[in-house]
């Protein structure tokens, strides 16, 4: 028998086939795959903020095993790197004729830089980690395998970015994003009116779930200082800021969607904790979990329509990006001719290796915290020379060494020690012994 959060969550799907497949097709590829650069600042925070927050079970499991501090790790240190985002790269990103991260050190290293970027960002960019998180969803409420869950949650998320291209994105993110905000927020006011506010939970949690560094180390906790850097080369923060109707419109917009994530990583962490205070084991996910326990039908199957919410911005996001880097970078870096057609062949190559991918890793953030180990030493201090003009000698070594230092300490390393850090001290170093004069 079908239930009522199956029927709402299937009229979810629906409406947001309906709002990716409806419009114009178009073959101008600047239009496809940035919007023709008229983002405007409404559209711009919606996207931002939706997309860069596609972790949302993480957030859940994480909150509710290690309570606020969860803030910290996948809170304060994002919001840092953001405000430097905007202060010293969104007009320079804005204002440039570089349209993604690979052309940009296609342009200034030339061929093998280019193609080794195009392959960093391509599993940076690899939708995997939240796909699997969507397959989760899938695999709850309609009881079927993981495998397929997995086929189901890429296929509904390819579709409408193959009509529509970064449009049908768009029109997608700004519903789903007043969905997530609409869920979590009567979720939470839910929680207080019926369990009761801080008191509730400081009777009902351990101490350290309610203190900094709870029941982490800050060792552990600063690592993901160094993770947050991802945010520097996460091509779709590139791609929203370069699409941009205008520097401004970029650089107010972030600071306006870093407010957004402050009350959303509010809202959530509180469910987080509440969920750790109510329940006496967590049998599938936190949140899941605790909308199954207190809410009525109706009203737990709205609350796991802004969990998927958050969870497909992220997943079409992603294919797309990964899919224009095979289908328009990595074309145009070998001097081959590209066109809609060519990205949208990246783009259903990018859901396959996405499944595959997904499959291999029981948690996301294991996903997070592979690619991004091996994506930062080689890329972050390249790119940002780029952005200030300043010339980089023997670019592949720079570039090559870090990568090979992270696997080797990943392999043999002490693992006590995250293998980001020696990859990220050799690359500072060796950037320091090549580096050049500014053009």
């Amino acid at each position: 028998m079908i239930s009522i959060d199956q029927i709402l969550i299937g009229a979810y799907i629906i409406a947001i086939l309906a709002i990716g497949l409806y419009g114009k097709k178009t073959t101008n590829i600047n239009v496809f795959l940035f919007s023709g650069r008229k983002l405007t600042a409404p559209a711009f925070i919606a996207t931002l903020v939706s997309t860069w927050y596609g972790g949302i079970l993480e957030i859940g499991r994480f909150s509710n095993l290690h309570g606020i501090s969860t803030w910290l790790v996948f809170g304060l240190f994002y919001y840092i790197a953001a405000l430097l985002y905007a202060k010293f790269l969104a007009e320079k990103i804005s204002a440039s004729t570089n349209d993604s991260i690979p052309i940009r050190f296609y342009n200034s290293y030339g061929l093998i830089p280019g193609i080794f970027a195009v392959i960093l960002i391509f599993l940076l960019a690899s939708p995997a980690p939240y796909l699997k998180m969507l397959s989760t969803i899938f695999t709850y409420i309609l009881k079927i395998d993981i495998f397929y869950a997995l086929i189901m949650g890429a296929f509904i998320s390819t579709l409408y970015t193959l009509k529509g291209g970064f449009a049908s994105i768009i029109k997608t993110d700004i519903l789903q994003f007043i969905l997530m905000f609409f869920g979590f927020g009567y979720m939470a006011l839910y929680l207080y009116l019926n369990y009761g506010g801080y008191s509730f939970l400081d009777s009902n949690l351990p101490e350290q779930m309610l203190s900094f560094p709870g029941t982490l180390n800050w060792t552990y906790i600063f690592t993901w200082s160094f993770i947050a850097l991802i945010t520097f080369i996460d091509p779709s923060f590139y791609q929203r800021v370069y699409s941009a109707t205008d520097k401004s419109t970029a650089k107010n917009g972030i600071y306006i969607s870093i407010c957004f994530w402050f009350l959303f990583d509010i809202l959530s962490i509180t469910v987080g904790l509440y969920s750790a205070a109510i329940l006496p084991e967590v049998t599938f996910s936190p949140y899941i979990d605790i909308a199954e326990l207190v809410l009525p039908p109706i009203l737990k199957g709205i609350f796991i329509i802004s969990i998927l919410s958050i969870i497909m911005s992220t997943v079409d996001s992603f294919i797309f990006i990964s899919g224009f880097t095979i289908g328009k970078d990595l074309m145009l870096i070998l001097n081959k001719d590209t066109s809609t057609y060519k990205v949208k062949i990246g783009i259903a190559i990018s859901g396959a290796f996405s499944i595959v991918l997904a499959s291999f890793f029981t948690y996301a953030v294991d996903i997070w915290y592979a690619v991004g180990s091996f994506a930062v030493p080689a890329l972050l201090i390249p790119l940002i020379l780029t952005y200030f003009k300043i010339h980089l000698k023997n670019v592949i070594i720079c570039m090559l060494l870090p990568t090979i230092c992270t696997y080797t300490w990943f392999i043999y390393g002490n693992q006590n020690i995250d293998p980001m850090y020696p990859g990220f001290i050799t690359s500072i170093v060796l950037c320091l012994l090549n580096k050049g004069a500014t053009s």
